[in-house]
């Protein structure tokens, strides 16, 4: 039997893959589960990557979320003082708070792949 063909890091990234075989799930429930959302796998079901390398890992991936909650902010923010001409407050804070929101189950999967991807020894097995 043949090993599966691994695919490329940015699409298995996009799709929240196992960084070592990038056929594996790295998440329990989709993001659309919002009870749910964010529960890694203890180890990929394909090849048994750990996704927890150490306790506690996953806690610097804040500062993923925090960047890209700020770039939301800062988009939405610019889109909204240039279409609607300058609008009341109030318009700004639900066309700010509206796609945050929306966007938050996205945003701290994404900062866990990252995390895992830049940071967790998956380079040194040979990726």
């Amino acid at each position: 039997m043949t090993e599966p063909q691994k695919m490329p890091m940015l699409k298995a990234m996009a799709l929240c893959k196992c960084p070592i075989c990038t056929q594996g799930d790295m998440f329990k429930t989709p993001a659309t589960n919002l009870k749910h959302f964010n529960e890694l796998k203890t180890s990929c079901e394909v090849c048994g990557f750990m996704f927890m390398p150490e306790p506690g890992f996953y806690q610097i991936s804040l500062f993923f979320t925090y960047a890209v909650g700020v770039a939301i902010f800062i988009v939405f923010w610019a889109a909204t003082y240039w279409l609607l001409n300058d609008p009341p407050l109030w318009i700004y804070y639900w066309s700010i708070s509206i796609p945050a929101v929306i966007s938050a189950p996205w945003n701290l999967r994404y900062s866990k792949v990252i995390m895992l991807y830049l940071f967790g020894g998956v380079w040194d097995k040979g990726n």
